[in-house]
């Protein structure tokens, strides 16, 4: 049974206005086929005009609509086969004389109304959809806390066990940062699952990772950066191929940032993540610092000359990618936040950046240039 929403009852109130009192019409009623289980179907009223006293009341209820009128006339409101509601017309013709044009009209007000109420129960239909998913996220995440805080707890007992001079420490060390992070992920979800204002300046396609810190702490591009180069250390040791890190950080990425610039993190874990997911298996990977940004590459198959612009397009996706999974909104949404964040990401044609000599002689097949609003990244 359809349960119509406040802003439906007023349009449909308004389809019916701006048919006003034309060519005889004297007055318009709209109803909705409705059905209870267990009880046969029937027509609830849903508007009128002219607006006269509001009585909710159904077609089988109403006495004056027992009696025929050759000055009254029903119009189906359909979708496909299906019914979905009449429209009533009272007219004040003489001898119930219905003109072509006029019953052309209505007929078009009442493929209209019947669109509208198509509308209004897909949209119900779409929210209880998505207050199911909620629900079912909300167990989800339930259900994933035991498991983790047990995972958290073997973890530790597992350094006890091994010692404080075992080699092996490190590596349990990382599962529990990587732990903590799943968290996080978590938290995320719930803050999702609550109502929040659309980031209408980003795009549907924002990542969904909170920041890799602690916002209690001041936060610098070294900090943001650890945990994904970590991160990457270790797919690159599980993958047997090399991995370039910095061994230098500059002053820039010491000084604590500005909130908004934590997004630097996602940028950099896209690109990474493309990195490890494209470039062949024994290609080279890694990230290099500059004095005025960051510098994700690989060592794999060189982008074509012709993608190296349509790789950042929505849906795109280059040759290298043809294969394997993915969307082609990654580049896109790195792009997007870089330009959000007054910085700016490129793919470097000819291995160097056209304004410094600091990247003259380093040869690398893929390098994404992230430049950074360097002066505007601290408090």
């Amino acid at each position: 049974m359809m349960n119509p929403s406040a802003k439906f009852e007023e349009l449909i109130v308004k389809q019916l206005e701006s048919f006003g009192c034309s060519m005889g019409v004297t007055h318009l009623v709209m109803y909705i086929a409705s059905a209870k289980q267990g009880t046969k179907a029937s027509f609830e009223m849903i508007g009128q005009w002219p607006q006269i006293e509001r009585l909710l009341i159904s077609i089988e209820d109403d006495p004056r609509l027992k009696v025929s009128s050759p000055n009254r006339r029903w119009y189906p409101l359909q979708e496909n086969d299906i019914l979905l509601g009449v429209l009533r017309v009272e007219t004040d013709l003489k001898g119930g004389n219905w003109s072509v044009s006029l019953d052309s009209r209505l007929k078009a007000l009442s493929t209209s109304l019947a669109k509208c109420i198509s509308i209004e129960l897909e949209r119900q239909n779409k929210n209880e959809e998505i207050n199911y998913l909620k629900n079912q996220v909300n167990v989800i995440i339930h259900q994933l806390r035991n498991p983790l805080a047990a995972l958290r707890t073997y973890a530790k007992l597992l350094i006890k066990r091994l010692g404080p001079d075992d080699d092996s420490i490190a590596i349990v060390e990382q599962m529990i940062i990587e732990q903590k992070q799943i968290n996080q992920y978590m938290e995320s979800f719930v803050q999702l699952n609550s109502p929040i204002p659309l980031p209408l300046e980003i795009g549907e396609e924002r990542l969904l990772l909170p920041p890799n810190f602690d916002n209690k702490k001041g936060i610098t591009v070294q900090n943001l950066l650890r945990p994904i180069l970590d991160r990457g250390k270790a797919n690159a040791n599980l993958e047997n191929r090399d991995w370039t890190e910095p061994s230098f950080w500059p002053d820039w990425t010491l000084s604590p940032l500005k909130a908004k610039f934590a997004v630097i993190a996602e940028i950099v874990a896209n690109l990474l993540e493309n990195a490890f997911k494209y470039a062949q298996k024994d290609a080279e990977i890694g990230l290099t610092i500059t004095s005025k940004g960051l510098c994700i590459f690989d060592n794999g198959k060189k982008i074509t000359k012709n993608e190296n612009e349509k790789i950042f397009q929505k849906g795109f996706r280059g040759s290298a990618a043809k294969k394997k999974e993915g969307t082609g909104v990654g580049l896109f949404l790195a792009r997007k936040l870089a330009k959000q964040i007054g910085g700016e990401l490129r793919l470097l044609e000819n291995y160097s950046i056209d304004d410094t000599e600091e990247l003259k002689n380093f040869k690398k097949k893929n390098i994404f240039y992230l430049e950074l609003p360097i002066k505007e990244l601290h408090e």
